[in-house]
């Protein structure tokens, strides 16, 4: 099992690659593999309401003390007035509120006495807390886009039940679209227009899953491919229990294995939220499962919590060729892997990066490029043309940041943290400005300093760059740094070197 596996190493590449040539070797947008449809993402995604079917809002009313909790800040209006007028207002225009909370004795009060509070549809993640008072009363708006979950009878798949974290036993599962308050929204789907955004972290700390499969993600056919033996995958959700087959490798004998989940996701141990990540905001469920089925194949949750970027790969495509390369701190940077230079062999893995070889060996590297021996480094400006001809050739990138924990940032940038490479771009719109567009698998939390960020100078100086760009004012995630801030903040480069053309057919 040696260098002769050549299943990531492109076929008729006969070009010299050299940091001199690769600038004016680019190759055109259309030239280039197919990107998703989502991947040209120009606007902040906001869901569309006008499309819920009337029959299918619930309202539900419980009782409590009074206290809730959010994701983030919610809208409230406090209006004065009859609450029967504060209930007329909810179940006509649930589209825009989606609950209204009074004092439970007052609706009894004289109405020009009463009051209450309506909550306004914004994605806040409003959580009501009922309980045995009944001092206050929450009437929730919920779209119940499937079958109510209690009413399916679900055959369940072996794991989901018995899945731990932390040594902690889950909360029970809950059923996305069946009024559970988990993707219920009238266009829930497993796949639609694709989008690295589509990818929000959760409490795993799999940063280093979650920013390989976004690399995948831009990549038109990349992520069906994952679903290829789940038959009309999209198709679905529909209304009857559902089951999906998502395609892996197995570290053993880097052959595909087929994981069958049910569609319940896992929540954490006090049932207040999903364990894993969530689903995109605009309702597509794929990273849900992908994510689940990685942790069933790794053998849990714990064993995806922590990793690095080229296992994942290695996991989800079944290529070898997987690098990493580490700035070894004189700005110069050094490729390494699992090819074991002394015996001539791959090291031996497991599905769970936890186990198996945990050690890097000095590699050769990728003849797309520019190649070279183990013992070669590269400077900052050779790196960068490198990755422009990476992104050429269609191979997915990552990096990540320095050491550290992730409850520490610098300028925005988060320590210990693994953050997709989108694309990367040399000399945009004829000036000599050189970019890397990268994401957080947080779905949140951008680079705040610098020419490039979403509120930079650079857009306004060099409109011709914003054209090419097309930066999105939002925080989502999703930002650029000139070449020279992402070596600055980024110490890492991992590298899966298979043309992903390949891959998709």
């Amino acid at each position: 099992m040696g260098q002769q596996l050549g299943c990531c190493v492109p076929q008729g590449v006969n070009d010299v690659f050299t940091s001199l040539n690769i600038r004016f070797m680019r190759k055109k947008k259309e030239e280039k593999a197919l990107r998703s449809a989502g991947a040209e993402l120009s606007e902040p995604f906001a869901i569309d309401w006008t499309k819920a079917r009337p029959e299918n809002w619930k309202f539900e009313s419980s009782t409590g003390p009074g206290s809730y909790f959010f994701k983030f800040e919610p809208e409230i209006d406090d209006v004065k007035g009859p609450i029967s007028d504060g209930e007329k207002k909810l179940k006509s225009r649930p589209e825009n509120y989606e609950g209204m909370m009074y004092q439970t004795s007052m609706k009894d009060w004289p109405s020009d006495q009463q009051s209450y509070k309506l909550v306004k549809r914004t994605g806040s993640g409003y959580s009501f807390t009922a309980g045995q008072s009944e001092n206050f009363t929450y009437v929730q708006a919920k779209y119940q886009a499937l079958e109510r979950y209690d009413r399916i009878s679900l055959d369940p798949d072996p794991y989901t039940d018995s899945m731990s974290f932390r040594r902690q036993r889950l909360g029970k599962p809950c059923h996305p679209g069946r009024g559970q308050g988990i993707c219920d929204v009238p266009h829930i789907k497993i796949i639609g227009e694709i989008h690295p955004n589509d990818i929000i972290q959760g409490s795993v700390g799999d940063c280093w899953l979650l920013s390989a499969i976004s690399a995948l993600s831009e990549f038109e056919g990349a992520i069906a491919t994952l679903f290829r033996n789940t038959r009309y995958v999209k198709d679905l959700p529909k209304n009857s229990p559902q089951k999906y087959t998502i395609t892996l490798y197995d570290m053993k004998t880097w052959q595909p294995v087929d994981i069958e989940v049910d569609e319940r996701l896992c929540m954490k141990p006090d049932g207040s939220d999903l364990l894993g990540c969530h689903p995109s905001y605009d309702g597509e469920l794929w990273a849900c499962y992908v994510e689940k089925a990685v942790a069933i194949h790794s053998g849990g949750w714990d064993e995806i919590d922590g990793g690095q970027c080229t296992h994942a790969w290695r996991l989800l495509t079944g290529c070898k060729y997987q690098y990493t390369f580490m700035n070894t701190g004189d700005d110069e940077f050094q490729c390494l892997g699992k090819f074991n230079p002394n015996s001539q062999e791959w090291d031996p893995l497991e599905n769970s990066g936890h186990k198996g070889s945990q050690g890097l060996w000095p590699m050769d590297w990728p003849v797309v490029g520019g190649g070279g021996d183990k013992r070669a480094k590269c400077g900052l400006n050779e790196m960068f043309e490198r990755m422009c001809a990476w992104d050429d050739q269609n191979y997915v990138m990552a990096a990540g940041t320095k050491a550290g924990s992730d409850t520490n940032t610098t300028d925005g940038i988060v320590d210990g943290h693994a953050y997709t490479v989108i694309t990367c771009l040399n000399d945009v719109a004829g000036t000599e400005h050189d970019l890397i567009k990268v994401r957080n698998p947080w779905g949140k939390g951008e680079f705040t300093s610098g020419q490039w960020c979403d509120d930079g100078p650079g857009w306004a100086d060099y409109p011709q760059v914003k054209n090419v760009c097309k930066p999105t004012k939002a925080n989502d995630g999703v930002f650029w740094l000139s070449k020279e801030e992402f070596f600055k903040y980024f110490r890492t480069v991992y590298l899966c070197a298979q043309d992903m053309t390949a891959f998709i057919k």
